[in-house]
């Protein structure tokens, strides 16, 4: 992890624990796919999408009056993507699970009675801690692997709206997506592979207040 991103986590940390104001949980489900192309440049042309799933815990505050928030919590997220080779006639498979830190800004747009309005970003910091790749009848452990084991920076940016059920809990829906920072090819020539996670979430969770 960089000193930038830990001092910036550090400095997070401590808000939150003097000024605190609720809990995060947010569960919900993923559309993923992975963006590759070869050491030649060229895009594999039909990998599909596949369904994952991801959770979320943390903290969040306001940092300038009721309008402007900032987060601090940790994420598991899951990722995938399948294609086939038409000319090889090959059929590829990838299941991938990581571990994450992850800070962000929301931003309140408009309020309609108990109905809030948000823009939201985030930047995650997310390592491997499971992965297989299937080729054909042969399955792969990418854990260890020099394009999978390694720090993933993943970016963000999305809505949400939440709705007040009471003084101390609070729903939400949420939608956030992006594109993860290129992953580091272990091919040191000038052309070579590329590889870029991608996903889009929708999820609900709930607000709970911590401090009246």
């Amino acid at each position: 992890m960089k000193p930038k991103i830990i001092i910036f986590s550090i400095f997070l940390t401590v808000c939150f624990q003097a000024f605190s104001q609720q809990l995060v949980i947010e569960i919900g489900k993923s559309i993923t796919n992975f963006d590759y192309k070869n050491s030649q440049g060229n895009e594999l042309d039909n990998l599909q999408s596949t369904n994952q799933s991801y959770m979320y815990v943390g903290y969040r505050t306001n940092i300038f009056k009721d309008f402007i928030f900032a987060s601090l919590g940790t994420n598991y997220s899951t990722y995938g993507s399948i294609g086939s080779d038409n000319v090889l006639n090959n059929y590829f498979e990838w299941e991938t699970s990581y571990l994450g830190l992850n800070v962000g800004l929301d931003f309140r747009v408009f309020k309609i009675k108990k109905v809030n309005f948000y823009v939201k970003s985030t930047f995650s910091s997310e390592f491997i801690i499971q992965g297989t790749q299937q080729l054909n009848n042969t399955v792969y452990d990418l854990v260890g692997a020099d394009d999978f084991d390694q720090t993933n920076y993943f970016f963000r940016v999305g809505t949400f709206v939440d709705y007040s059920i009471s003084k101390q809990m609070t729903l939400f829906f949420q939608y956030m997506g992006g594109k993860s920072k290129q992953l580091r090819s272990s091919v040191s020539n000038i052309d070579q592979e590329k590889l870029r996670l991608v996903s889009h979430n929708f999820g609900f969770g709930l607000f709970i207040n911590l401090k009246s």
